[in-house]
């Protein structure tokens, strides 16, 4: 085609010898080719303008031009030094512009540029020119604000070419804001040569300076890339791809990408083993970011690979080895883990996860070993048991499936026996007496929705606490919401009362409440009753604790609490306790266990001294009631009992 292109015009060149070899009777020629085509170039609609009155001095205007698979439109090339003859096409000093307003308000593009018609031997060379004036002769580069400076030297004949490009602090920015650059430096060499289905290629790209931020990823410089392939005119294959990321490690990558498509058809990596602090920090971390959780410093070595065509993941595989990883909040740790993962599509294979040992807070816990099952877009594993303290925290299964919607899963586990003043101490709270189990017999998630198939069931205090109805929404946002129904049953007041440093009561407590909400754990919405349980045991109210609950209802909402006949006993019997409390807005609306003048009867005395409290204030701030409830528990509420 170039042959057949290149006698075309030549026949028009020898027109434009006899045009100019005659008299003078106009200005100048014009030569119009309407397509030239070349291995690494390719032009069309091309005007050839000369000035015969001024020697050497040209204007090319190109509709259309493709150069290293970058297109330009609508070019108007001057030349000065121009040459053509028979033989060549020179244009030692050119400049180029696009013919519109957006191009004539940008500077002028410098180049350099030589062809010879024998062996299409070609040199474009651009020196010193500022980015921006790519910007209106590329349509990807509009509205980016694009700074810099760039040298790009490209030569090649039939047989082979070469391209060398430097850029020099570039800066960009998209118009969304989710792509920036800032003080870039690259270079980048790439040769290639004719083979009998196209071109094989090799390239060497270095980034030593500047910052990239792909939303939500950030990366500073420090970055080279050796690769080699072949290009043909079906498709683009990057044979290997070795990739050397400063302070992380090493990528090896390969990829076919089909140009008739223009989409990838195959790709694939494997990782020599990288720095885990690093590339956690760089890869994970930002996206973590964007779900509200805490910072995590990584440490150790991680390694990955993968293999994806026909539109999805065929195999994969991820190890760990000696990591640690610390939440930002020193809260939660994980030492010596050690992982192989490997996956295969269609494939059952056996994944291990272990680790030496682990942290909640001040709590710690013993070293686990995790059996995983993995076939296709499944995860299932069962039967793990980490000791906790005296007790131990256990899983009876953990399943988990990818849908087209997203992930889907269900849990089964719970506590067993876990001594309560050592796990309170651990985790800096206040001391509560006996044990805690809790069983989750089945959690299902799915669409965002954690629930709770069946009750969990708390053994604390002496008694049981059941949920029922359990419902998280958006468990991994800040604003999450829990829906669920509480009930308990025969708790010691005294463990209880005893733990928070709220005065002492003897006996036993029963609550249920309704239609529990809370949003980023702040309760929103509830119905609660509390009262006495029934049965035959001891019933004792002390002074402190009447003194707490007269705190709690304020200066000018106080509790009235009656002691007569006898002001000075620290003891009092009582028949019966009880309150209910319905949150709305902020507001609890507040009743007692039976009308008492224009109040609420909440402690009803039995025997001598005789007691009674009686709340007033029916509608209390719930906020204002949260704040009473810490300075009584503190040891700082001022009521005085007379």
């Amino acid at each position: 085609m170039a042959t057949a292109i290149c006698r075309r015009a030549f026949s028009r060149l020898s027109l434009l010898v006899a045009l100019l070899s005659a008299p003078p009777v106009q200005a100048g020629a014009v030569l119009t080719l309407d397509s030239l085509r070349h291995p690494s170039f390719e032009a069309d609609g091309l005007r050839v303008s000369l000035a015969t009155g001024r020697r050497g001095e040209a204007d090319i205007q190109v509709d259309r031009l493709m150069v290293a698979g970058i297109e330009y439109r609508r070019l108007n090339l001057h030349c000065t030094g121009f040459v053509l003859d028979l033989r060549r096409l020179d244009c030692p000093h050119g400049l180029i512009r696009r013919e519109d307003d957006r191009g004539r308000d940008r500077p002028a593009l410098p180049f350099s540029f030589t062809y010879r018609f024998a062996d299409g031997a070609t040199t474009l060379a651009i020196e010193g020119a500022e980015v921006v004036a790519l910007s209106p002769l590329i349509k990807r580069m509009r509205g980016w604000r694009p700074e810099g400076r760039l040298d790009l030297k490209l030569t090649a004949d039939r047989a082979q070419a070469r391209l060398d490009l430097t850029v020099r602090q570039a800066r960009f920015g998209s118009a969304a804001g989710d792509i920036a650059g800032e003080g870039i430096d690259l270079e980048l060499e790439a040769t290639a040569h004719r083979v009998a289905d196209g071109w094989r290629w090799r390239a060497h790209l270095d980034w030593p300076a500047g910052e990239l931020y792909v939303a939500p990823w950030y990366r500073k410089a420090g970055v080279r890339v050796d690769a080699e392939g072949a290009l043909t005119a079906k498709a683009l294959d990057v044979a290997l791809a070795r990739v050397a990321l400063a302070g992380i490690g090493t990528v090896d990558a390969s990829w076919r990408w089909d140009r008739a498509a223009a989409g990838m058809e195959s790709f694939g990596f494997v990782t020599e083993p990288l720095d885990l602090g690093t590339a956690f920090a760089e890869w994970v971390q930002p996206w973590l970011d964007q779900s509200a959780v805490p910072k995590v410093s990584a440490s150790g070595k991680v390694r990955f690979s993968g293999a994806w065509s026909g539109g999805a993941w065929q195999s994969a595989y991820a190890g760990l080895e000696e990591a640690r990883l610390v939440d930002g909040t020193d809260y939660l740790e994980f030492a010596g883990m050690n992982a192989r993962i490997p996956w295969e599509r269609g494939v059952v294979s056996e994944a291990e996860f272990s680790v030496t040992s682990a942290r909640l807070g001040e709590l710690p816990l013993g070293g686990f070993r995790i059996p995983v099952r993995l076939h296709d877009d499944e995860a299932h594993f069962e039967r793990l048991s980490i000791p906790l303290l005296d007790g131990r925290l256990y899983v009876d299964e953990l399943f988990a499936k990818r849908h087209p919607d997203g992930w889907q899963g269900s849990f089964a586990g719970g506590i067993e026996s876990v001594s309560l003043p050592k796990l309170t101490s651990a985790v800096k709270l206040p001391p509560m007496a006996g044990s805690l189990t809790a069983r989750i017999p089945r959690a299902a998630y799915a669409g965002n929705v954690v629930t709770l198939d069946g009750d969990l069931v708390i053994e604390v205090f002496d008694g049981r606490i059941v949920a029922t109805g359990l419902t998280v929404i958006d468990p991994l946002k800040p604003t999450r919401r829990f829906m669920l129904d509480l009930t308990a049953r025969e708790l010691d007041i005294g463990l209880l009362t005893q733990t928070f440093s709220f005065g002492s009561i003897e006996g036993r407590l029963d609550a249920d409440i309704g239609g529990l909400e809370l949003i980023g754990w702040q309760p929103a919405r509830f119905d609660a009753r509390v009262h006495s349980s029934p049965g035959d045991y001891r019933r004792a109210i002390s002074r402190g604790a009447l003194r707490d609950i007269s705190a709690l209802g304020g200066a000018a909402g106080a509790a009235a609490i009656n002691l007569s006949p006898a002001r000075f006993f620290n003891t009092f019997d009582y028949r019966r306790i009880g309150f209910g409390c319905s949150l709305r807005g902020a507001v609890c609306h507040f009743e007692g266990l039976a009308p008492a003048g224009t109040g609420a009867l909440i402690v009803e005395g039995s025997g001598l001294p005789r007691v009674q409290v009686i709340g007033y204030n029916r509608r209390i701030d719930w906020n204002l009631l949260v704040s009473r409830i810490r300075a009584v528990i503190a040891g700082k509420s001022k009521a005085v009992i007379e």
